[in-house]
């Protein structure tokens, strides 16, 4: 799927990244010092000003920098941006019917909206330019309306569920009808903010969606060329439960036999994929995103993230929610990720590389859109990010693209890099974080709205919190 340029980007003046070094993330993971050069909200040159008259040009001064891809998260949930330390102490069955999906069903649009901008404006400071969203129900309009208004780039749309042990009667819903909802949203906001939101499916899990949601899931997806994003393989629990509800076949054998695996697939999790699971993926247009943090936290285990890679299966990395993280934090997971590929498999064998790689061009080819973003190349979307090397903890004997005693940039980032680096964020060419601040989202404001969703999302809920 390839998202169009934004028309602010289109309509915008000229603008050159100078005095940087570009940590490119092509296939030859290449590093050059060099200016980017920014037109019509796509990369024009990387060096040497593009062949064309450009009029007056915009300089962002980024010496002392580096200038990455924009990080891309393939799983999130921005709707429960609000629950952050709300669900503490449970693993995940316990922690969804307790918790989460009744203050899920505490949503409506504007305490979605106000989940949503909370979430995007903790992104846009970290890094990340784009995301792949699970979406909620009651409320998804408001929540999709927060994601176009944010600025990011994104894949989103309404989750969808009709059954299930412990899930409240707000989002149970008929098949036929969140189906119906689920079209109309999609024919509302695709392309919408100018082309940076694209719409897909979201069935939440095998243990929330009958067997008609799931067939009507293969067949709209089908019909409107839409991917498919769900959980699976998360947590050991999880596929005993859906052993015994779907005459015991798991989650891929499931989605195997019932045709969706044939579709554009996208699992969050997969931390129990097996050989035989990887074996029935190849040949499908099937993606795995990582969620390490989340998977810890809700002591679901360790997904082995080089196994799946080497079974040619791209992957790509995401904080999941606000509630099972605790923050959405992407240059936190991939460092994690790649600390714990050194645990299953020992050092050297999950590089700083193949992590950064999780966050950019093998993210963007988990959801799709490699063509549109993922590296720092001519024609690509300027969805870019500039890290600070004046931090003490990225500090380099010498030149960045030949640092002294072999040392590896990509290591540097991947190992040394936070939030706290972060100095600009740029998608579709637009500055959407200046020297560390937000450009066009208010905090106080979103802060306010936040607090007041909040409130009346528990109250609706019935937790008595």
């Amino acid at each position: 799927m390839r998202l169009m340029n934004t028309k602010q980007g289109r309509n915008a003046r000229p603008r050159v990244l100078r005095g940087g070094t570009v940590v490119t993330m092509d296939r030859e993971a290449t590093i050059v010092e060099a200016d980017v050069w920014v037109v019509a909200g796509r990369i024009a040159g990387v060096g040497a000003a593009p062949p064309l008259a450009l009029g007056p040009v915009e300089v962002l001064d980024v010496s002392g920098c580096v200038v990455l891809p924009g990080l891309i998260q393939g799983h999130i949930h921005l709707g429960q941006t609000l629950f952050r330390g709300l669900g503490e102490g449970r693993r995940l069955l316990p922690w969804l019917r307790e918790r989460i999906w009744p203050l899920e069903s505490g949503h409506d649009d504007e305490s979605a909206h106000a989940s949503a901008m909370l979430g995007a404006a903790e992104l846009l400071l970290g890094g990340t330019t784009t995301i792949q969203d699970i979406g909620i129900g009651p409320g998804a309009r408001g929540l999709i309306q927060g994601v176009v208004d944010s600025g990011l780039r994104a894949l989103v749309g309404k989750c969808l569920m009709d059954c299930g042990d412990g899930l409240p009667a707000g989002l149970k819903e008929d098949p036929d009808a969140t189906l119906a909802e689920s079209v109309a949203l999609g024919e509302a906001f695709h392309g919408a903010g100018d082309g940076r939101v694209g719409y897909l499916l979201n069935p939440r899990f095998i243990l929330s969606c009958s067997d008609t949601l799931w067939r009507g899931v293969r067949e709209t997806a089908h019909r409107h060329g839409w991917p498919i994003h769900t959980h699976a393989l998360e947590q050991e629990e999880e596929t005993a439960a859906v052993r015994r509800l779907k005459a015991g076949r798991d989650e891929m054998e499931y989605f195997d036999e019932e045709g969706v695996l044939a579709g554009d697939l996208r699992i969050a999790h997969g931390v129990w994929l097996s050989d035989d699971h990887l074996a029935r993926a190849r040949g499908h247009r099937f993606s795995v995103v990582h969620c390490p943090s989340s998977n810890l936290k809700l002591g679901s285990g360790i997904a082995d993230v080089v196994r799946i890679r080497r079974a040619g299966v791209p992957v790509g990395i995401g904080a999941d929610g606000s509630p099972c993280n605790n923050d959405l934090d992407a240059l936190e997971e991939l460092r994690l990720a790649a600390l714990l590929q050194h645990l299953k498999h020992g050092p050297g064998a999950f590089t700083g590389l193949d992590a950064l790689r999780l966050a950019t061009s093998e993210g963007a080819a988990a959801l799709g859109l490699a063509e549109e973003i993922g590296s720092v190349e001519v024609g690509k979307a300027a969805d870019l990010l500039v890290l600070s090397l004046e931090r003490p903890e990225l500090w380099l004997p010498g030149a960045a693209t030949s640092p002294a005693f072999g040392l590896d940039l990509h290591d540097t980032l991947a190992y040394g890099a936070s939030r706290a680096a972060v100095r600009h964020v740029l998608v579709a060419g637009q500055p959407l974080v200046r020297d560390g601040q937000l450009t066009r989202l208010d905090l106080d404001i979103i802060h306010r709205h936040a607090g007041d969703a909040l409130r009346a999302v528990v109250r609706r809920s019935g937790l008595g919190l």
